[in-house]
């Protein structure tokens, strides 16, 4: 192991691709950033994928859902440290459960569904939108994504 390869860290998130019935896609829109996200957030140390979404839904939203099967894993490669991120399958939220979506409002502002279609550069972080649009490429297909980026 070389020195460098020792003093590296990375960081690590758990995302949610949460549908309705008409197959648009929840983003939030967390306060802190300019863009659009999908519904999730870091693990904290210690804390498996899975588990640290299932506590953001219930943080960000409100709502304690179920999760599926992974989607993608996304190896960002950044200066200051590389970042992986875990999207999972997540449920198709009926009417109800869109009522009962609560926001924590210290860190959402605002939650959507959108178009697959309608989810561009413009909207969501830049480096993220190729980490989305293969999450939304393995549901289709029915298996899961790896990527390398580089921002």
């Amino acid at each position: 192991m070389t020195a460098s390869a020792r003093r590296s860290t990375a960081t690590a998130s758990a995302a949610a691709v949460v549908t309705d019935g008409h197959g648009r896609v929840l983003v939030v829109n967390p306060v802190y950033k300019e863009r659009w996200n999908l519904p999730g957030g870091h693990l904290d140390e210690g804390e498996l994928p899975r588990a640290a979404l299932r506590r953001e839904l219930r943080e960000e939203i409100g709502l304690d859902l179920e999760v599926g099967g992974l989607l993608v894993t996304a190896w960002l490669a950044r200066p200051e440290g590389a970042h992986v991120f875990h999207v999972f399958e997540g449920p198709q939220l009926t009417r109800e459960q869109q009522q009962r979506i609560t926001l924590q409002e210290s860190e959402i502002g605002e939650v959507r569904f959108c178009r697959p279609e309608d989810i561009t550069a413009d909207m969501v972080p830049p480096h993220v939108l190729p980490v989305w649009r293969a999450a939304l490429a393995a549901r289709e297909q029915g298996r899961p994504a790896y990527l390398e980026l580089s921002p």
